[in-house]
């Protein structure tokens, strides 16, 4: 690895610039199919998930809600559902009130699907590609009447860029790049990024915190891409740190990832999804 001191080196933000222009570049079948995995480790035991989904250029992401494992051992609930009931008094001798109370007298079951169901797409650029300016240059109504040598439009930064190296990989020879965000680090998120230094496509980038509920949105998550009929898409999302639920169910491994990327497809149409915003949907923030 050659190490370099180039905090303040503006090739840092040439190399970022260059690498979103070429991620903006990309042209994409309309729609993709594909395969998304769930694989999390639990307890010592790998599970395993497969959805198979549909992505627009819309933005809309259709996903067959039972996973290829359900759909061949349909989930079963175990156990007994029942509650407790019981009254409360106080003062009833004086007159005093009464009332009626119930409890869930058992532990509710967690849900059959791991991550939630994945309406995600492998075409996920996490904000690269969503353009952030300043202030506009004047109007020509409140210019004064100096004659104009040259307009200059002022950018603003949404990380500051640094570049920490040049690495290898997946066999590809990378400039390794810092970011930091100069504001609302919850929204941008993303703290490296690998550029290939030939054609300066995205290989590899972490983010602080992925996706929209809790746990994932809060952890760092390494992602890397692959180059599937000269397209760029996620390969796969690797979390870096265990996935405690509130439910009690934590996973000491997780990760996503996408494969049989296509652009076209025989089998019937997958129906939209109800809601989108179920606290069961496995969804990625919006950059508009």
């Amino acid at each position: 690895m050659l190490e370099s001191s180039a905090s303040a080196d503006p090739s840092a933000y040439q190399i970022f610039e260059h690498a979103k222009r070429v991620l903006q570049a990309q042209s994409y079948p309309d729609p993709i199919y594909y395969r998304t995995t769930v694989h999390v480790r639990e307890g010592g035991k790998d599970e395993l998930e497969h959805f198979h989904a549909e992505a627009f250029s819309s933005g809309d992401v259709r996903v067959e809600g039972i996973s290829d494992e359900e759909q061949a051992v349909p989930h079963k609930s175990s156990g007994a559902n029942f509650k407790l009931s019981f009254s409360i008094g106080w003062n009833t001798g004086a007159g005093g009130q009464t009332g009626t109370a119930t409890a869930d007298a058992h532990r509710k079951e967690a849900s059959p699907d791991y991550l939630g169901v994945p309406l995600i797409s492998p075409s996920y650029s996490f904000g690269l590609t969503w353009e952030h300016t300043g202030n506009p240059a004047p109007s020509p109504g409140n210019a004064s009447t100096l004659p104009t040598i040259a307009t200059v439009t002022a950018i603003d930064h949404v990380y500051d860029v640094s570049l920490i190296g040049t690495e290898t990989i997946g066999g590809s020879y990378a400039y390794h790049l810092k970011l930091q965000p100069t504001s609302h680090p919850d929204r941008y998120r993303i703290r490296a990024l690998w550029v290939d230094a030939y054609t300066y496509q995205v290989v590899q980038l972490q983010t602080q915190g992925n996706f929209t509920i809790a746990p994932m949105s809060s952890i760092p998550w390494l992602v890397t891409f692959q180059n599937v009929d000269g397209g760029s898409y996620i390969k796969d999302e690797v979390a870096l740190e265990p996935l405690i639920f509130h439910h009690d169910r934590a996973f000491s491994t997780a990760s996503i990832s996408f494969d049989d990327i296509h652009a076209t497809d025989d089998s019937p149409p997958i129906l939209p999804t109800s809601d989108k915003n179920a606290a069961v949907n496995l969804c990625e923030p919006k950059h508009e």
